[in-house]
């Protein structure tokens, strides 16, 4: 076999087997996921009622509720088409989707996290102009500026999880003594340097450590202006009493 040939399969986390016991595990999975989808299509529904009662002009006026709005639309997504697919993961021994959806729902799955993840930090930034360059604000966080952020967003988010859609396959379970099976792996090809840990490495900086990086600096930056308002504020306040008495 060529080594242009050998590829990466990561399949440690799912079953073989094409017969499955509905134990306690499996019943207690599946109620967690579809507690996590009642629950989040109620909060997000509420959340988009809410918004959309609003008038259209004041609606995309405000650079927050467009955030928001983003933020609703990317959960609602990722509720509908990913967390009822993702749920058979662990609760079906096989893949019973079809190659397309094995494609389409891993990166959909990516796509809404990476979404939601960068709108969070959008939106600590949005709040940073707001508090701490408010000078500046109203330059800045207009419905434009608001709405190019989340077509970036959604851009950034596709390019990222691009790999998944070429990577992820739908592989038959016979070659591991398994031939009425089909499984949803993750095929890399095995180069070095390794294709698929640079991946998860970008990803992992790219959507989880840079956005908690820039969203606590935001906050602290922010928390600590409000403090220094308030006591500048207090400290006014007594030398006027003082003058007064």
């Amino acid at each position: 076999m060529d080594d242009k040939d050998v590829l990466f399969v990561n399949w440690s986390h799912l079953p073989l087997a094409c017969t499955q016991e509905v134990d306690g595990t499996v019943i207690t999975v599946s109620a967690l996921f579809g507690l996590i989808f009642l629950l989040g299509i109620c909060g997000n529904s509420l959340v988009l009622a809410v918004l959309l009662q609003r008038k259209p002009q004041r609606l995309h006026r405000s650079t927050t509720n467009t955030f928001i709005l983003n933020l609703s639309i990317a959960d609602l997504l990722f509720l509908f088409l990913c967390v009822p697919f993702q749920a058979t993961i662990y609760s079906l021994p096989s893949w019973i989707f079809g190659a397309f959806l094995c494609k389409c729902v891993h990166y959909l799955f990516t796509v809404c996290m990476l979404v939601s993840i960068f709108t969070l930090v959008t939106m600590s930034i949005e709040r940073y102009i707001a508090v701490v360059l408010s000078h500046r604000s109203l330059l800045l966080r207009t419905p434009r500026n608001a709405q190019i952020a989340v077509i970036i967003t959604w851009l950034l988010s596709m390019v990222i999880a691009a790999p998944l859609a070429c990577y992820q396959n739908l592989v038959s379970g016979k070659p591991y003594g398994q031939p009425n099976c089909s499984f949803c792996w993750e095929i890399w090809p095995l180069w070095e340097p390794s294709p698929r840990r640079a991946y998860k490495t970008c990803v992992f900086v790219l959507g989880y450590l840079l956005p908690l990086i820039l969203i606590c600096c935001c906050y602290t930056c922010v928390l600590s202006h409000l403090y220094r308002k308030v006591r500048n504020t207090s400290r006014k306040s007594e030398r006027s009493r003082r003058k007064v008495g």
